[in-house]
């Protein structure tokens, strides 16, 4: 059977790379994943209505509409596509609110190819499951035995339980989220409980799952009786849907969809409107977020000599990735590639501003070097790599220099994103050495 992934990243070296591990896990495995890519949230959503997706791996800060908006829409219409957060360190909290607007997970930057290739194996093997809800012989609820193998029991001897039921439904395990008026609901059962309590039977809350519904059944009934408990359900909660036979009772409550998001094509805006209007400017990988009105400079944090030293590297760097580009390296050409990025670490290094980008490419001139063969073996796959990295050198050293920038380190994330990324790549997989740490990396 074949699956559908979408990756929604805007930075050109993050997209390749999630695409080529996706890619390896497919060839590797025999898997028939079908790769679909989208380069901001309004893309991804548009994708979406066309394409069935079964995995989204979406980045959180995009242009045009950002990874959490993009996730609300996907989930409002396609509640069983799964979302997966790529998130860089420092987006915390925009983490934590695309999870509670429905994503399933997250990963950092820079990517791990090994951790991504077991989370990817995990994640095919969870959709197949909630595709293939297999019947349970342990099933307990009166509609159905084609449930999830998981439940939750909630065991009731006293109101102080009925009270940590109550929590647990409505504030830790969020309901509210899953269930419309889940609120009126286990207020009920609350009652209900209480009845029973005070008729000194103890009881337990049993809540079960299927694609489309939860099921909360209730076992100690046979006492109340089916009759009572009707009369109960007619005067309080009329609009359960339940079944009563014999000691057990349960209910039944669909799934509730997110709420709907409008997706028609946003207004036109007035020419007054357009003035507090935020652009963006896209260019190669990296995404300058500005505003009309916003500031740009140039700064002198090289002198004449070392920009032009500067340049003579760049220049260097673009004639080594025409043979990465061909995959005619020699170990001479490798140890050139290496003392180019030293070069331009030193001359970066020169000022505290670019601190952050020296220590990058310092650290990256490393990992070629420790992984020479590596690199030689995998040059035409990983030429995009380095060259949408050089890009990105280029793209900064313009702006800095020469046409202006909103601050002097506005793409200092993203170069030393892009760094770590491309070492991780460099590290070949170890096999064999899995241990109890291994197991619970993830």
């Amino acid at each position: 059977m074949s699956r559908n992934i979408l990756v929604v990243e805007d930075n050109d070296v993050n997209l390749e790379l999630i695409s080529l591990l996706i890619k390896e896990y497919n060839k590797a495995n025999d898997e028939n994943i079908n790769i679909f890519t989208a380069v901001n949230g309004k893309e991804a959503v548009e994708l979406c209505s066309t394409v069935t997706m079964d995995i989204v791996f979406m980045d959180l800060m995009m242009p045009v509409m950002n990874g959490n908006e993009a996730t609300i829409r996907i989930k409002a219409h396609h509640p069983k596509t799964m979302i997966i957060v790529i998130s860089a360190f420092g987006d915390e909290a925009k983490q934590k609110e695309m999870l509670n607007n429905g994503a399933e997970d997250y990963m950092m930057k820079p990517i791990s190819a090994p951790l991504f290739k077991s989370r990817l194996k995990n994640y095919l093997q969870i959709i197949q499951n909630r595709n293939q809800i297999q019947n349970s012989p342990k099933a307990h609820n009166l509609f159905t035995t084609k449930v999830y193998h998981y439940n939750i029991d909630f065991s009731i001897a006293s109101e102080a339980d009925l009270c940590e039921f109550w929590d647990a439904i409505l504030i830790r395990l969020d309901f509210q989220r899953h269930i419309d008026r889940a609120s009126d609901f286990v207020r009920f059962l609350y009652r209900l409980g209480t009845f029973q309590l005070q008729q000194k039977f103890r009881f337990n809350i049993l809540v079960e799952e299927d694609v489309e519904n939860f099921f909360f059944t209730l076992n100690n009934t046979k006492l109340i009786g089916c009759e009572k408990i009707n009369a109960l359900i007619q005067s309080y909660y009329s609009e359960g849907v339940y079944l009563c036979k014999e000691n057990l009772l349960t209910f039944k409550l669909s799934k509730s969809p997110l709420e709907q998001i409008d997706l028609s094509p946003a207004p036109v805006l007035s020419a007054l409107e357009k003035e507090d209007e935020v652009h963006y400017a896209t260019l190669n990988t990296s995404v300058l977020e500005t505003n009309k009105n916003e500031i740009l400079m140039t700064f002198a944090i090289l002198d004449p000599d070392e920009l032009e030293d500067f340049e003579t590297n760049l220049i260097r760097l673009r004639s080594i990735l025409l043979l990465i580009e061909n995959s005619d390296l020699e170990d001479a050409d490798i140890e050139e590639l290496c003392h180019t990025f030293n070069e331009i670490a030193s001359i970066l290094s020169i000022s505290n501003d670019t601190y952050i980008l020296s220590n990058a490419l310092h650290e990256l001139s490393g990992s070629i070097s420790a992984n020479r063969d590596y690199f030689k073996q995998s040059a035409s796959d990983l030429f995009d790599f380095v060259n949408a990295f050089v890009n990105d050198l280029v793209f900064w050293k313009t702006k800095i220099f020469y046409e202006g920038a909103p601050s002097v380190d506005f793409l200092n994330n993203s170069i030393r994103t892009n760094a770590d990324m491309l070492s991780a790549l460099l590290r070949p997989e170890e096999k064999g050495n899995e241990d109890l740490g291994d197991i619970f990396d993830f």
